[in-house]
């Protein structure tokens, strides 16, 4: 078996005849918080998506524990240990936080369609291990006193923690989060960062964009910098923030400075 949790080998992700991702290639180990940083449309978020199977990629492989996953679908690459969330929240509005939390563990579900007729004691045991983990994630990311409150009527940061206790649920070797930070205040982005140390204390990998420098560079313990779709700068934080190349892909060159 690979020593790699999840290889990115030359990969490469074409719209419309234009690259959006050129032949990138990474390796992520497994319990690192791995970064994926770089200007707007950079291909970050395209790359997350040829991962998690909502494209595939034209070009190289993907392989998750050494055999390819590239071109499987989003609902397997889920089961086999790849969960995610995403850019903007995508939550059940109307559902309580309970049971949104809950929507997430039916990949780990042990039932047949035929036990919603007939409840067999299976499946009433298989329902309260979910629904006992559905409390455990509710404490762990403070939610119990918002259970059975419709998530649409809770604050963007509580949002947030809904939608990763979800992912949790579904019991995740890969976590990967798509700029989790967005739209938080600076105590919940500083809240945000303790757990997600948490989360990697339970074991699982973690892979996530984010654009809040500050957090990344504390955060993380690997970075790959895309620019372009193309992989111009990776290592550890500290060798990414001082490099050349990655300061001009952020704030440009002057004109003076070229001459």
């Amino acid at each position: 078996m690979s020593e790699y949790l999840l290889e990115v080998k030359n990969v490469s992700k074409f719209f419309y005849g234009l690259k959006a991702i050129d032949a990138l290639s990474m390796k992520v180990k497994k319990g690192q918080i791995y970064g994926i940083i770089g200007p707007n449309g950079a291909g970050k978020t395209t790359l997350f998506n040829c991962i998690t199977g909502i494209y595939t990629p034209e070009e190289g492989q993907i392989l998750w524990m050494g055999k390819e996953i590239k071109g499987t679908a989003p609902h397997k690459i889920a089961e086999l240990g790849i969960l995610r969330t995403f850019q903007t929240i995508r939550l059940f509005s109307e559902m309580s936080v309970a049971e949104n939390i809950m929507s997430g563990r039916h990949i780990k579900s042990k039932q047949k369609w035929y036990n919603g007729i007939i409840h067999t004691p299976a499946y009433y045991k298989d329902e309260r291990e979910n629904w006992e983990k559905v409390g455990e994630l509710m404490e762990f990311f403070k939610l119990s006193q918002y259970a059975t409150t419709p998530a649409g009527d809770l604050s963007y940061g509580v949002q947030r923690k809904i939608e990763m206790a979800r992912a949790l649920a579904a019991e995740p070797e890969l976590l990967i989060l798509d700029e989790p930070a967005a739209g938080l205040n600076e105590n919940e982005t500083l809240e945000l960062a303790h757990t997600i140390k948490e989360i990697q204390k339970m074991g699982v990998t973690i892979m996530m964009i984010e654009h809040d420098m500050e957090m990344v560079m504390s955060l993380t313990e690997y970075i790959t910098v895309i620019n372009f779709g193309a992989k111009i700068s990776e290592g550890v934080p500290a060798f990414v923030q001082d490099d050349p190349i990655v300061i001009e892909a952020y704030i440009g060159i002057d004109d003076e400075d070229e001459s």
